[in-house]
């Protein structure tokens, strides 16, 4: 970093300052803290999901209900949406497939009691069922998820084994499931759905057909699939929406994703143009996100597992920030209009995210300027 800027300082140039800029970068499973002043540039991650509703700043988290007996390992998950500057959480998600199970074995087995928070089940339990709940994104007010549930119950009369898995979206705003119709409208949800069905036919079709080596468990498989237009989540290219069907999966050879399909473009209702603030745009190895005279830039290879940030100025100069994980999702710009309040809500709760984590993810706590400028 010296080396690099000696140049510089020999000739008597001297290196000017970053843009001043604050903002909030969310990838997958991290949100990052931007800040760029007086005092130079600095980047806090931390292992929190930032979401603005409404103007408000929430964290969305995922909880495990354990629910287990000696026996029987049951284990569930909670999602829940907490204000950061009130405090409180809401519930806008549980499973019911673990809830249920527990009591069919309470039920079974009466003279059995729940396992407590200290107490480990059998290394081999003849009863085991888990839930897992995939934050996948957020646009606005809604989120996009992926849930699975695996199922396997030894019994001396046949048992079960079975694994499902299914995308949908939720309003965070209220916890309930949303179709595609009430995001977008009647029409472009028809059109949306009939181009998705002639995929997912032709897909199913050719797989049915097959007969090499091998397919004869692909052709069952997909036998036992079936398309349900309740199953999609929401993507963003170029801040325009997309709606993606996902053919929920069932199956008995393990846990299995749902059957993506191609991503279908539909019109912008009012709602997405506050969403759409949020989102990116260019491709994805060099997303952008402008904020008046500020450019935030995100670079990363395909299929890395990392992004490098930067922002840049009018003239195209750039000052690097560090790397994050990837994929970068949103931005949220933290402008004049964020009262202190909010400001010392997700600090707190940056910090508290800290604590809980040990630090294991804290990308990068402060950043010497680099500059250089871009064609």
């Amino acid at each position: 970093m010296t080396a690099a800027l000696a140049p510089l300082a020999a000739c008597g140039t001297r290196i000017p300052p970053a843009p001043a800029a604050e903002a909030i970068v969310v990838t997958g499973d991290s949100s990052y803290w931007v800040t760029s002043d007086r005092k130079g540039l600095r980047m806090r991650g931390e292992p929190i999901l930032i979401a603005r509703l409404e103007g408000r700043f929430h964290e969305l988290y995922v909880v495990d209900d354990d629910r287990s007996f000696l026996d029987a390992v049951l284990v569930g998950q909670r999602l829940f949406a907490r204000d950061l500057v009130r405090g409180d959480s809401v519930e806008l998600f549980a499973d019911s497939v673990v809830p249920r199970l527990a009591r069919e074995y309470a039920r079974a087995h009466p003279s059995e009691a729940p396992l407590e928070p200290d107490e480990e089940a059998s290394a081999d339990p003849r009863t085991t069922a888990t839930a897992d709940l995939e934050l996948l994104d957020v646009h606005g007010p809604y989120l996009s998820f992926e849930y699975h549930s695996d199922v396997d119950i030894r019994r001396e009369r046949g048992g079960i084994d079975r694994h499902v898995s299914r995308r949908g979206v939720l309003d965070l705003r209220t916890g309930r499931s949303v179709t595609v119709a009430a995001l977008f409208g009647p029409e472009a949800a028809d059109r949306a759905l009939a181009l998705a069905l002639a995929e997912w036919e032709s897909v199913r079709d050719s797989a049915l057909a097959r007969r090499g080596p091998g397919d004869d468990e692909a052709r069952r498989t997909v036998r036992a699939l079936a398309f349900d237009a309740s199953s999609f989540s929401l993507e963003a290219r170029d801040r325009e929406p997309l709606v993606v069907f996902a053919v929920p999966a069932e199956s008995r050879q393990g846990p299995t994703p749902p059957l993506a399909l191609s991503p279908q473009r539909v019109p912008g209702p009012s709602w997405w143009r506050d969403a759409s603030a949020e989102r990116p745009a260019g491709p994805d190895s060099a997303l952008s996100w402008r904020y008046e005279a500020v450019e935030l830039v995100a670079r990363a290879a395909d299929g890395a597992d990392r992004a490098t940030l930067a922002l840049r100025d009018t003239s195209r100069r750039e000052w690097a920030l560090g790397s994050v994980t990837a994929p970068v999702q949103r931005v949220l710009w933290l402008d004049a209009g964020v009262s202190a309040e909010a400001r010392q809500a997700l600090r707190r709760a940056f910090d508290e995210s800290s604590l809980a984590s040990e630090g294991t993810r804290v990308a990068l706590s402060r950043q010497k300027q680099k500059t250089r400028t871009t064609s």
